[in-house]
């Protein structure tokens, strides 16, 4: 209740005012401090005591943002907040220009959120992306001066590069409210309502519902000492809908991939009839945009996602948390909610079966860290967004310490599809070598591309497509504008891959029987298939592995890190930004660094403190490098303490971001180490 009365309260006032804040705290009857830990945390939230400007333009800073051009917008000296300062002594009006942490425009960078105080009715903010300085410079005269601003570059409006075959289209039966046009389809596989031309009636919850008014006595959850194949068969037999998530293999599309299957499976099996289903859609990871996609163009997949999961875990209620940016996809699911209560397939007594599900929409106080999903809980009972101490983990204690399922926006909406067309048909949307039946991945996902391709955009792709099919196909991105200089394949997380990857020559024959018989022990089809790889794109004695030839496949970025013995980690997230021609990599790693430090919850001190000496670190050798004094004894010495803060960091951070924020750096020094001293050629980041 805080943390969306706050949320309300900012919206209304452009910040929090002290009476307003006083006045929630008598209604709701709770101390005034407790309404100070919560607003005093997160970022959105603007507390009058700090005096927020009437005019404010937020520049994201991060990542893609970054690499065009962000970081001249903020010159101190001769960017934006120049001409601030000016328009505020010239016009008696409090501006400010500052950075951001990203916005989830990335796509079309750079993005840039601009609000003034008080804001006119009906207007959350004006968001403006791919713009120009010289424009930029005349929307902040514009609100200086009174006029209104240039119109806003909405999401609805753009129509973002995807490797649709259909186009963006209006599905057939749709009612058109000119105020509010209806969310359009991209006509993806994952989109079974626009492909397959059918109203958007929520079949897929209606085929259970049939199922349960065919049984003879309830469902009812197997045993909690259940396990093994005695507990498959269980599920086979007396919850087949929920199998087909297992036969899909249907991973967590949110960066862990755990399986969707096993978190439903938990949450069932546990007792209690209060049980909840939280969709994360916070998607604050900079270069990630994929969400945004879906919630706004088809959000009635990811409500009905959400109500599958909740009938079939037996849950109580589904909450959809959305990152305050989206503000036309809050919109979107609002209005969806209503559709599908008016249709009868969600709310009380859905479809006539006697089970309730209400659904409601959360709207995030804004925080990278909300994307952790035990931080987003946090979140969700008006305390600090600050991840938990785990065990006990969220399947037996999680939202109001009851049984709670989290998932992704894109691993709901495709529970639809699943149901209704089976697991199998899912599973077999995977990339298979023609020649060899038994070298395949399954399943299909969702990337977002940005950076230096021809259309950076939001695709759909058969998991195990090759980086270089994605970033040159051209149903895909069309191609790389220069020669590949680097590849982020995580957002920052997973730092920055050369184009080709050093490998150790001694990585001879033993070595890789070995490895692949590691795989095995594991997965028989991930052997096969880093067998196959090796011998086909990694022949014996060779030094450097082309990155475009590795696949879009969770797992196999795992067991090639244990396979070739990677010195810093290499992951695969949902955002890639691909890096051409002379790019500086280690200013782009300082920036990653940088974004790490600021969205630090600051719980874990290794964590809050090692994160900013990391950023000195970093900030230190662009200091050094321009100065043109980084002898090799120095960078020896740095790597080291760079690889001493990782395995801190690694050992006592609580969450992920602890995790991965030592890896820009690491990957920078450990691949791109001449940058350092000569930055390939380029002038060096001012």
């Amino acid at each position: 209740m805080i943390v969306q009365r706050l949320r309300d309260i900012q919206n209304r006032f452009g910040f929090l005012p002290d009476k307003e804040l006083r006045a929630l705290a008598h209604e709701i009857n709770v101390p005034l401090y407790r309404i100070e830990e919560v607003s005093s945390f997160f970022p959105a939230f603007k507390l009058e005591r700090t005096n927020p400007p009437e005019i404010e333009m937020r520049v994201c800073r991060d990542l893609t943002c970054h690499h065009r051009g962000a970081a001249a917008l903020l010159d101190e000296r001769t960017g934006l907040p120049v001409l601030a300062a000016e328009l505020s002594e010239a016009t008696g009006k409090s501006v400010c220009v500052e950075g951001v942490s990203c916005l989830g425009r990335c796509d079309r960078a750079p993005a840039v959120w601009v609000e003034k105080r008080p804001m006119p009715e009906h207007v959350h903010a004006w968001v403006y992306a791919g713009r120009d300085g010289e424009f930029l410079e005349g929307v902040l005269r514009d609100l200086a001066e009174d006029r209104d601003p240039p119109e806003p570059d909405t999401d609805a409006a753009y129509e973002p590069h995807t490797n649709t075959n259909r186009g963006y289209s209006i599905p057939k039966g749709t009612r058109v409210d000119p105020e509010h046009p209806a969310p359009r389809t991209a006509g993806w596989s994952l989109d079974i309502y626009g492909r397959q031309g059918w109203p958007r009636d929520y079949r897929a919850v209606k085929r259970f519902t049939d199922y349960l008014a065919r049984l003879i006595r309830p469902l009812v959850p197997p045993p909690r000492e259940l396990g093994g194949k005695d507990l498959e068969t269980y599920v086979q037999r007396f919850h087949p809908l929920l199998w087909e998530l297992k036969t899909a293999n249907l991973l967590g599309m949110g960066g862990a991939g755990a399986p969707a299957y096993q978190k439903w499976l938990d949450v069932w099996q546990q007792p209690g009839n209060e049980k909840y289903i939280v969709c994360n859609g916070d998607e604050s990871e900079p270069g990630t945009f994929k969400d945004r996609e879906i919630l706004l163009r088809m959000p009635h997949l990811v409500v009905e996602g959400v109500i599958l999961a909740g009938l079939m875990t037996g849950a109580t209620s589904g909450h959809i948390y959305v990152r305050h940016e989206y503000f036309e996809q809050i919109h979107a699911l609002k209005e969806e909610i209503k559709r599908a209560q008016e249709l009868g397939a969600c709310g009380p007594n859905i479809f006539g079966s006697g089970r309730n599900f209400p659904v409601e929409v959360f709207e995030s106080p804004g925080g990278y860290i909300c994307g952790e999903q035990s931080a987003l809980i946090e979140a969700m009972e008006d305390r600090r967004g600050q991840p938990r101490n785990r065990p006990p983990e969220l399947s037996a204690n999680g939202f109001r310490d009851k049984p709670t399922v989290v998932n992704n926006v894109e691993t709901l909406a495709w529970a639809p599809g699943i149901v209704l067309f089976g697991g199998d048909k899912y599973e077999m949307g995977g990339w298979r070598l023609a020649t060899d039946p038994k070298i395949k991945f399954g399943g299909r996902r969702l990337f977002s591309v940005s950076g230096d391709v021809a259309r950076p955009g939001v695709y759909e792709v058969a998991i195990g497509l090759t980086l270089g099919e994605l970033f040159n196909g051209d149903k895909y991105c069309g191609g790389i504008t220069g020669p590949l200089r680097a590849v982020a394949a995580s957002g920052p997380s997973g730092g920055l891959v050369p184009a080709k990857l050093p490998v150790d020559p001694k990585f001879d024959a033993k070595k890789r029987a070995d490895a692949v018989a590691r795989i095995r022990d594991r997965s028989a089809q991930d052997a096969d298939f880093m067998e196959w790889f090796l011998s086909t794109h990694l022949p014996l004695g060779a030094t450097e592995l082309d990155v475009l030839k590795i696949p879009l496949d969770l797992n196999f970025f795992r067991h090639l890190n244990g396979a070739l013995r990677l010195p810093v980690e290499a992951m695969l997230g949902a955002a890639i930004t691909v890096y051409a021609g002379d790019v500086d990599v280690l200013d782009q790693a300082v920036n990653y660094t940088q974004f790490y430090r600021n969205e630090s919850c600051g719980k874990c001190v290794p964590c809050r403190l090692g994160s900013q000496k990391l950023v000195q670190i970093g900030e230190g050798l662009l200091k050094s490098r321009r100065a043109g004094r980084l002898p090799a004894d120095d960078l020896a010495a740095i790597k080291k303490d760079v690889k001493e803060i990782t395995k801190t960091l690694q050992l006592t951070s609580i969450c992920g971001l602890g995790y991965v924020a030592p890896i820009p750096l690491a990957t920078a020094l450990e691949y791109f180490v001449d940058d350092a001293p000569k930055a390939n050629g380029r002038k060096p980041a001012e």
